[in-house]
Formats: structure tokens, C-alpha cells, sequence
């Protein structure tokens, strides 16, 4: 009677998550780029901050240098503060002259963070796809520009070219 009965009730012992080597861009899917405008329009910006979170925990499941969480919180916390500060200036009417000035550089730090972001994303998913020289490379100019919306449109022509 000591015989060994598998249990239905034991947790799986499978990996469950899937393993995907370096540069490999099956990570991502794709979307459209109008569709990330008109969410980001609908959404006053902050399905961008949405886009490049999710998009960059993607990107460092194939990339070898990766974005490190702790600037990508404090990123997403900045943008949320500013956002939180920005109403309490437009509601409240005394002393806001003090909440305006700190909310304008709380506004401009967000801002810098955010560009900063898209640009460590762009750097790592230049060197994942392995684009220098190639039409699929990111350029500094539009990145700074466009930012998620450049690095979508980047996203889907590295995808396309690899189907």
C-alpha cells in the first residue's frame, strides 16, 4: 500500500513562461501606429506611458541590456505625480502660484524622463535588431520628436521585414 498516486490537486511543474532568445522580435506584435495616435489622443497621453511600459518589458525579455525597472518607476511615478499635481493646481485657487512652479518643474522633469525613456528603448531595440545601416534603424531626431509613435512605426517595419 505504499504506492505512489499522483495528486490532480499539485501545482504544474512546468515553465510556464516562454523563453525567447536574444534579438528574437516575437515578443512584439503588431499594431497600428494611428491605433497608438488615437489612443494616445483619447487618452490625453497617457496610453504613451502605457505603450512604452508594456513595450519595454517586452523589449527586455530579448535584449541582453536591459531598461532597468527602477528608472522605468520612477518614470511612471513622476508622470503619475505630475498628472495628480497638474489637477490640484487647476482646482485649487490660493497658493497656486507656489503649486504652479512646482508642478511646472515637476512637468518638465516628467518630460525629460519620458524622453530619456524612449531613448534607452530605442537604443536597445536598434541593438536587438541589429538595424545600423538598415531602413529599420530608429534615428535620434524622430525619436525625440514623435517618440512612441516613431518607435511603433519602428516596431511593425522590423516585423514586417522579418515576415
Amino acid at each position: 500500500m505504499n504506492q505512489v498516486v499522483d495528486n490532480p490537486y499539485v501545482a504544474p511543474e512546468a515553465e510556464l513562461e516562454v523563453q525567447h532568445a536574444a534579438g528574437d522580435l516575437s515578443v512584439f506584435t503588431r499594431f497600428s501606429t494611428w491605433a497608438v495616435f488615437g489612443l494616445s489622443i483619447i487618452t490625453m497621453g497617457i496610453y504613451s506611458i502605457y505603450w512604452l511600459y508594456s513595450r519595454t518589458k517586452q523589449l527586455n525579455k530579448v535584449s541582453s541590456d536591459r531598461i532597468s525597472q527602477g528608472f522605468v518607476s520612477a518614470a511612471v511615478v513622476l508622470y503619475v505625480a505630475n498628472m495628480a499635481l497638474s489637477l490640484v493646481v487647476s482646482f485649487v485657487t490660493d497658493g497656486a502660484g507656489v503649486l504652479a512652479v512646482v508642478s511646472s518643474v515637476l512637468s518638465l522633469v516628467s518630460s525629460i524622463m519620458f524622453i530619456v525613456w524612449a531613448f534607452k528603448f530605442r537604443n536597445r531595440l536598434n541593438r536587438v535588431t541589429q538595424s545600423a545601416g538598415k531602413p529599420t534603424w530608429c534615428g535620434p531626431i524622430l525619436t525625440f520628436f514623435l517618440n512612441v509613435l516613431y518607435l511603433n512605426y519602428k516596431i511593425n517595419q522590423n516585423i514586417d521585414q522579418r515576415n
